[in-house]
């Protein structure tokens, strides 16, 4: 069974030595004695997806060790590491995925802000027509930015928050129409959503009262 001796060195220490088979990789417990080396210079990170393959194929392994012990009758083989020429970062990418995060932060603090806003003027809404009509307008803006964020259950809470502000505008029927849409939508889910179950059941049980209406 043929077998390569490698050694990972750079300018300060050696890094390691290992003993190349064609079945495992080992390292000496006791100092080795070679005749016959060769050195070759490598890029450092290169040098790592090197090892990872050595250790995970065999083939490749076996491979290795006889293109030098055979073909260049080499009994040690010492990789001296260079200052890898590349970036270890990938500056674009991580500068795609910073704007992605970003935006994210900056939907997800203004979904909030419009939500206690929207809240506010729903609450005005069983007063004053105009609140109830800014109430509907908040809750359309905070749809758009659910839709853009990609997450159907807030999607469906401003669409039932909608369907509140039309309660207090009168319009019955578009008003029911999404709830039960929205009701149907949430029972069918994979993952089914009490609270937003609930919330389809709370408003199309809103009574009559001195200051809104129900469908």
């Amino acid at each position: 069974m043929s077998q390569l001796y490698l050694c990972c060195t750079d300018r300060s220490f050696n890094l390691g030595i290992f003993i190349l088979k064609d079945c495992n990789i080992e390292t000496p417990e006791e100092p080795i004695e070679i005749n016959v080396s060769k050195r070759v210079d490598v890029d450092s990170v290169f040098v790592h997806y090197l090892m990872k393959e050595l250790f995970l194929s065999d083939l490749y392994r076996t491979h290795f060790i006889q293109n030098f012990t055979k073909k260049h009758k080499i009994e040690l083989l010492k990789l001296y590491l260079l200052p890898t020429k590349y970036n270890l970062i990938d500056y674009n990418w991580n500068e795609r995925v910073y704007q992605l995060v970003r935006e994210r932060c900056e939907l997800d603090h203004t979904l909030s802000w419009l939500s206690t806003l929207g809240g506010a003027f729903s609450a005005l809404g069983d007063y004053f027509a105009t609140c109830a009509e800014t109430a509907g307008k908040i809750s359309v803006h905070q749809l758009k930015l659910a839709l853009r964020l990609r997450d159907p259950s807030i999607a469906a809470r401003c669409r039932l928050y909608l369907s509140l502000s039309l309660i207090q505008k009168k319009k019955y029927k578009l008003a029911r129409w999404i709830i039960e849409r929205e009701y149907e939508n949430a029972k069918s889910a994979t993952v089914i959503d009490a609270r937003l179950l609930n919330m389809c059941r709370d408003i199309s049980k809103l009574r009559t009262t001195p200051h809104n209406h129900v469908l």
